[in-house]
């Protein structure tokens, strides 16, 4: 979850990049993301989004690109019902469809952390993209997608491989690790990732989306083995600490007075792409949370006309708005909204998934698990993702259990 306050000086170094091309992504690219009360009076303002910026020139000569196809899947999910057994998992059995739990690693690790959930599918194979943070002793990686094959048909199903994700901007006088050239980690939150028409587009907590092709996959050689290099060295040799496939960033748009973005995915028509705001509903109470819809055009740029703006009811919280907002999605004027920290449980949880109608006085409001995220509508399944992000003695309440599993519910119920 997204948690810590950003300075006032990282947020002038975003505003004061606005408009410029490839030099605009020595502060964006740089800023530790995270939302900040300081942005709060901006959505007050008029919502707009600024045009492309391509900033892909980084890997236009030099590299060979692969496909989701092409990866290499090293490790082995776990399926059946045993997501079930993860704490503070409450959904009625009658609403289940699906459930995954990582490998033990993944399931325990205290570095990295789950947060985004997207899927597509390419030459009839079912796949997951999820999205996750460095912390700790490993923030300097930055973040990662994870692929996973979720085909019951398929030769690698539940098979998974995590993708470092890299950026043009080069950071200087690093001491945790040797960096090379050409490219960097990307130091971002990854609260939330959508897929549409091979991109995937990355929340990014105060600058708007990142953008990533997904057929531009590159192999590292180095991968797997060396821990402490990130870069393209003197002698064309690729590093990406231990990972052997990195995902650059080709592009941004970044979007003005709607931060800060905690998640982003496609609506059900697939015509927009809608953003959600994190505050808490204790520290933040007095703050009225919003989510955004930004038409997209058929390449998948988003447009700066025609922007909705809700705010979603929520009589749970105090001030009756919808606090603690960590996953959004969209089907015509309905929002439906994966909130934590609720000051009453449910089963074991004070997550909820709330169902908002524009105009309402309220949300309808249904068990969701302890430490849920982000949300991703499946259509052709009628399945809604989603997935809880907890490592053993991590969240409030889960003490030395596990937390971590991805999950998806029949989207009929919940309509």
């Amino acid at each position: 979850m997204i948690r810590k306050q950003l300075l006032v000086w990282m947020l002038m170094l975003t505003v004061a990049g606005t408009g410029c091309q490839n030099n605009d992504i020595a502060s964006v690219s740089a800023e530790e993301e995270r939302p900040s009360k300081l942005n709060t009076g901006r959505t007050a303002e008029e919502v707009s989004v600024n045009a492309y910026v391509d900033t892909s020139t980084y890997i236009s000569s030099g590299f060979s690109f692969l496909n989701p196809a092409q990866v290499n899947k090293n490790r082995q999910a776990i399926g059946g019902n045993s997501y079930t057994e993860v704490y503070g998992f409450n959904i009625p059995e009658e609403n289940r469809v699906r459930g995954i739990r990582w490998n033990t690693d993944d399931e325990t690790t205290s570095i990295w952390r789950p947060q985004g959930i997207a899927g597509f599918t390419r030459n009839g194979v079912r796949y997951l993209l999820v999205s996750w943070y460095a912390k700790d002793d490993a923030e300097f990686k930055g973040s990662r997608i994870t692929l996973i094959d979720i085909s019951p048909g398929s030769a690698t199903y539940l098979t998974y491989r995590h993708i470092l994700l890299v950026q043009p901007n080069i950071p200087t006088g690093t001491t945790t690790y040797t960096q090379y050239g050409t490219y960097a980690p990307l130091k971002v939150h990854a609260g939330g990732i959508a897929y549409f028409k091979g991109k995937i587009y990355l929340s990014s907590t105060n600058l708007g989306v990142r953008i990533f092709d997904l057929d531009k996959i590159i192999e590292v050689s180095t991968g797997d083995t060396t821990s402490d290099k990130c870069g393209k060295d003197a002698s064309g040799n690729l590093y990406a600490f231990n990972y052997r496939y990195i995902l650059p960033q080709t592009g941004y748009q970044q979007i003005n007075n709607a931060s800060p973005f905690s998640t982003i995915q496609v609506n059900e028509e697939g015509t927009q792409l809608w953003t959600g705001q994190y505050y808490a509903g204790s520290a933040d109470a007095s703050i009225v949370p919003k989510v955004f819809g930004f038409p997209v055009d058929a390449s998948g740029m988003m447009q700066n006309s025609g922007i909705v703006t809700v705010a979603p009811k929520n009589s749970l919280f105090a001030d009756n708005h919808a606090h603690g907002i960590q996953g959004v999605f969209r089907k015509g004027n309905r929002t439906w909204l994966s909130c934590t920290g609720s000051p009453s449980n449910s089963y074991g949880s004070n997550a909820r998934l709330a169902r908002y109608t524009d105009g309402a006085d309220d949300t309808v409001r249904y068990r969701w698990p302890y430490g849920a995220e982000s949300l991703y509508y499946e259509a052709t399944y009628g399945y809604l993702w989603s997935l809880t992000e907890y490592e053993p003695n991590a969240g409030a309440q889960n003490g030395s259990q596990v937390n971590r599993c991805i999950f998806a519910v029949d989207f009929s119920k919940y309509e």
